[in-house]
């Protein structure tokens, strides 16, 4: 009766959501917006090869591709900090469910199931961009194949945050209930650093001779026993992913098939093994000594990691300035954005002056990892970075009561998030251009890379300040269809940011046409007299040009807020 009643809730849930979203189709807006949204999908996704095509095979490379990128986002599972979303629960289920008589392990498999929602979805979404590259299996069974995977990362990282969270919270009694799952990650992470130490000189070797050679050292690399051990599971993950024939995808089916019911196994375990250590570290302290005053009781919210805003706000100025104020305080008076702000600027001199020996490759590696970050921010930090009005959704009532023209709050809660991306941005630029600033490298000279640097320090905050007001004017033109405070994380949502990432950009195109148009047009008018000079007024051309646009946008954007819907 439990699992009906369960079942009843979420299926009722979803079909009383879909209605809402049906609802505001009523509005003109909302309606065409659903109908450029469903072409864009079918164009985007849906594009079959031309007749006569050869079937693609994903080779052994792929498999290996497939399986480091599974690595890499498992080891953001367990680097950063557990999300306490992976098992929140919405008001209603803490008043509903929280006082029935249900057991923590009824609750998790409700949580599973309402993941399934989001991970259907996903399984749809990377099964229609796969179909058109890939023939000889059926649809059904490549779709079984991304459920299996994108499950398996879910409760991965599901496990991770309870492991992680059980030791930081209840210490040795957490500690000792994760001896496995932490011993195994130890496991795996040595064995990685013996296999990845043993192959480096090769990999050095052969990135600077190039050719052939790095092909032959990365294959032995991945064939190293210690390398290929932590890989195993990883690539018999992936592997059904690149079966062309039923019977190739049911002999790869099976072992994946088994590691995910290994890693449910492992979140239930770690469901009651949380419990019990939670158990164990209450009666511990209820055997401590009172405290020995009456005011000892220490009160913390939201886990203690609050540092003072990084400046007080002055009592007299622009009352804009209060909204840029708030909305960056939200950022910066949490010490994991200082901390991440303080190890770019340390590094930095560091990596400069490493410049001899092992260190330029130490040196070389860091530049190229910061622009690889770099790259990442530029593409996707508009989605990341949401200390705006996306966050500010359930509190609209209260922003428009405020003695503030609209356009002010938009421009301000924009210019916040802007501001935010962009000091990340132009630290992990620095941190590149300080890290080659004693590198040759041939293909762009120490001129040019400064004259990069510099493009980008000026390029990158009214970019970065359009992208934010093109996502803050979803939230002020659909604020039905917005995901109000942080957006959905992990494997199972990386598909739907991967659809708002590319809908973003191709929005950010149509709006760098006349920008770029414009500076085109100066350089090559002033091109023929001033030579390569020409470029300083075509750049300024075009950013005056996108500083315009952004001005236009900030007050239509302002009017829809000010008679926007609650």
């Amino acid at each position: 009766m439990t699992t009906a009643a369960l079942a009843y809730l979420t299926w009722h849930t979803v079909v009383n959501r879909l209605r809402r979203q049906a609802v505001r189709l009523r509005n003109p807006r909302y309606a065409m917006a659903l109908l450029l949204g469903v072409v864009w999908i079918v164009v985007v996704l849906w594009q079959r090869p031309p007749a006569g095509n050869t079937p693609h095979t994903a080779g052994p490379w792929v498999e290996v591709i497939a399986a480091f990128s599974v690595l890499l986002l498992i080891a953001w599972s367990w680097l950063s900090s557990p999300d306490a979303r992976v098992l929140m629960f919405s008001p209603a289920e803490v008043t509903l469910l929280f006082p029935a008589p249900l057991t923590r392990l009824t609750l998790l498999h409700y949580k599973l199931l309402r993941t399934q929602l989001v991970i259907l979805l996903n399984v749809i979404i990377w099964t229609a961009m796969a179909s058109p590259h890939q023939t000889g299996l059926a649809v059904w069974l490549r779709a079984a194949s991304f459920w299996v995977v994108i499950t398996t990362l879910a409760l991965h990282r599901l496990a991770a945050a309870m492991v992680r969270s059980s030791v930081s919270e209840h210490g040795r009694f957490g500690l000792r209930r994760r001896v496995i799952s932490l011993g195994l990650a130890t496991v795996a992470i040595v064995a990685l650093g013996f296999g990845l130490s043993d192959v480096w000189p090769g990999l050095v070797a052969a990135v600077r001779s190039g050719g052939s050679n790095l092909r032959d050292a990365l294959a032995a690399a991945i064939n190293h026993p210690a390398i290929a051990a932590v890989l195993w599971p990883l690539r018999a993950l992936v592997r059904p992913l690149g079966a062309t024939n039923p019977t190739d995808w049911m002999t790869a089916m099976l072992p994946a098939v088994g590691i995910l019911l290994i890693h449910y196994l492992w979140v239930v375990r770690s469901d009651i093994a949380f419990e019990e250590a939670a158990t164990e570290a209450s009666l511990a302290r209820a055997r401590r000594p009172a405290a020995p005053t009456a005011g000892a009781l220490v009160i913390r919210a939201g886990g203690g990691n609050v540092s003072p805003p990084l400046f007080p706000l002055a009592p007299t100025g622009r009352p804009g300035t209060a909204i840029l104020w708030k909305s960056l305080a939200a950022v910066l008076r949490r010490r994991r954005a200082l901390q991440i702000g303080l190890v770019l600027v340390l590094l930095g001199p560091i990596v400069a002056t490493a410049t001899h020996g092992p260190w330029s490759t130490l040196a070389e590696f860091t530049g190229t990892l910061a622009l690889t970050w770099l790259g990442f921010l530029v593409a996707g930090g508009p989605q990341w970075v949401r200390n705006d009005l996306r966050g500010d959704l359930p509190k609209v009532d209260l922003l428009r009561s405020y003695p503030l023209r609209g356009r002010t709050i938009v421009a301000m809660e924009a210019g916040a998030s802007a501001t935010v991306l962009t000091l990340l941005e132009l630290a992990l630029a620095a941190l590149a251009f300080l890290a080659f600033l004693n590198i040759d490298v041939p293909e762009i000279g120490s001129q040019d890379r400064g004259l990069l640097f510099i493009g980008g320090v000026l390029l990158l905050p009214p970019l970065n300040f359009m992208a934010m007001l093109l996502q803050n004017g979803a939230a002020v033109l659909f604020p039905g269809w917005v995901r109000a405070g942080a957006p959905a994380t992990g494997v199972e949502a990386l598909g739907q940011q991967l659809l708002s990432v590319t809908a973003l950009w191709l929005v950010m195109a149509v709006t760098l046409v006349a920008p770029a148009g414009l500076a085109a047009i100066t350089f090559r008018a002033l091109n023929l007299a001033a030579g390569p000079w020409a470029l300083a007024p075509a750049f300024g051309i075009g950013l005056v040009t996108l500083a315009v646009e952004a001005w236009v946008l900030a007050r239509w954007l302002g009017g829809v807020f000010e008679r926007a819907e609650s």
